[in-house]
């Protein structure tokens, strides 16, 4: 005899799911997730190499005005912009990485399955983040 749950289902709770090793995705819907990370990524190692540009830009002109002091505010202040740089590199960097996967994940079929229940993720959550490997209800710490 199986035992029901007593617990109320959330409503935006399916059951019923099947788990997936395949992809449920057809290859024109596979084409147009690929086509959407690979501009991201093109945005984004854009973006990179602006940042990357300027803190070289910045590394040149501190050598050049080495010889003048510098108040210690202003010293505060391009430490930090030079912080905050570096924070949305690593950023960046990581954001790469999770496009790559998702690429990866389109590549072997598995692209549009969580990677924590094998349940399938929603069209409309692959539209709005693209490179995820999880169902919403895992990225929300629910389960």
């Amino acid at each position: 005899m199986t035992k029901k749950s007593s617990a109320p289902r959330k409503e935006n709770e399916v059951d019923d799911e099947p788990i997936l090793t395949k992809t449920y995705l057809t290859d024109e819907e596979l084409e147009h997730f690929r086509q959407i990370l690979l501009k991201r990524r093109e945005e984004v190692l854009r973006d990179l190499d602006i940042l990357r540009s300027s803190l070289s830009d910045e590394n040149v002109e501190d050598s050049i005005n080495s010889n003048y002091s510098m108040h210690m505010a202003d010293h505060g202040t391009e430490t930090m912009d030079r912080e905050q740089r570096f924070m949305f590199i690593a950023r960046d960097e990581k954001y790469i990485g999770y496009i790559d996967q998702a690429l990866d994940r389109i590549r072997n079929k598995t692209y549009g399955i969580c990677a924590k229940s094998g349940k399938p993720i929603p069209k409309k959550r692959l539209e709005a983040v693209p490179h995820t490997a999880v169902r919403i209800e895992f990225k929300q710490g629910k389960k």
